[in-house]
């Protein structure tokens, strides 16, 4: 039994040392290598909120049209494997003034039972102020349904680091050509110090 107890104890001791030693080694690896250091975190302190509120105008047809087809394959489900491509302006007014940004992006028809599609997305801002940043987003979009969402999942520019949600509702369609969406745009991004290069 003492035999036992002796052995247990020593095991112990050397596993102790080993990990010692792992971690020093860890250590000075990662002082070896200076393309990587690890910061300390800061607690959002510099984290900012955004808000838009702004109006989705999709023309299908015509030479304004801001839509197209790219691929659209033969399938037992009408339009399932579809893939569309926009390039859709973001108004500040239903009158089409005060251009915000622009909506680029594919649209793919990935459900077989129903009229779904998934939208991958960046919004391009063009106001002077916010020119050249960008949000990127994505989500589902059930064609004949209101409101729909989509998840700010980053961003560049001033909105580095962005997160958030945007909430839409499809307004009545001025014409069978043409599509209206309200979008309600929120989230958070914190600002980065950009490399001198």
């Amino acid at each position: 039994m003492a035999a036992l107890t002796l052995f247990i104890l020593s095991l112990l001791v050397s596993t102790t040392i080993a990990i010692e030693d792992f971690q020093s080694t860890q250590c000075t690896d990662k002082e070896e290598r200076p393309a990587f250091q690890a910061l300390p975190l800061q607690l959002n302190a510099d984290r900012k909120q955004f808000y838009f509120h702004v109006y989705f105008h999709e023309i299908f047809t015509g030479p304004n049209s801001t839509t197209t087809t790219a691929v659209s394959p033969n399938s037992d489900f009408p339009n399932f494997g579809e893939i569309g491509i926009m390039d859709v302006p973001l108004w500040g007014h239903l009158n089409q003034t005060n251009l915000i940004a622009r909506f680029q992006g594919a649209a793919i028809q990935s459900d077989q039972k129903t009229f779904g599609w998934h939208l991958s997305f960046n919004i391009e801002f063009v106001l002077p102020a916010l020119k050249g940043s960008t949000l990127m987003g994505m989500g589902r979009a059930l064609q004949l349904t209101t409101p729909r969402e989509f998840a700010i999942v980053g961003g560049t520019g001033v909105f580095s680091l962005a997160t958030g949600q945007m909430y839409g509702r499809r307004l009545s369609f001025p014409d069978e050509n043409e599509l209206w969406i309200e979008f309600k745009i929120v989230g958070y991004y914190t600002p980065m110090k950009k490399p001198d290069w």
